[in-house]
């Protein structure tokens, strides 16, 4: 059984009153662990610069092609440790706030996990 620190929505540790930490495992693990994917960008972590999506190179382009953007995320959330397949991935686009709504449904060994990531440039 994996565990991982539970993170808050806003991306901070999971602290009860008493300054605990509290873990996340199963499927809300793989979830947790999809969502911080999606949100660094390649390179960004010094330890495994591998890591992350390439914004930069490939989506944050001028005309970048949607077909392309969405293989790419959903190459992203298949390589997470956990993810046995990604059924469905939609991308939502709002561009005068600059928001990308990335939704999925992937299936892991805990069960599937439908979620919403919005990212913000």
């Amino acid at each position: 059984m994996a565990l991982d620190l539970a993170l808050t929505p806003d991306h901070d540790l999971d602290l009860d009153l008493l300054g605990r930490a509290s873990f996340v495992d199963g499927a809300e693990r793989v979830a947790q662990q999809v969502k911080v994917t999606l949100l660094a960008f390649l390179g960004e972590w010094f330890l495994d610069t591998t890591f992350g999506v390439p914004y930069f190179e490939s989506i944050l382009v001028k005309g970048p092609d949607r077909a392309s953007i969405e293989a790419i995320l959903r190459a992203r959330i298949q390589a997470v440790p956990g993810v046995q397949r990604v059924r469905r991935l939609g991308l939502e686009i709002e561009r005068e706030l600059r928001i990308l709504r990335v939704s999925y449904d992937a299936d892991t060994a805990a069960g599937r996990i439908p979620r919403v990531v919005e990212l913000r440039a």
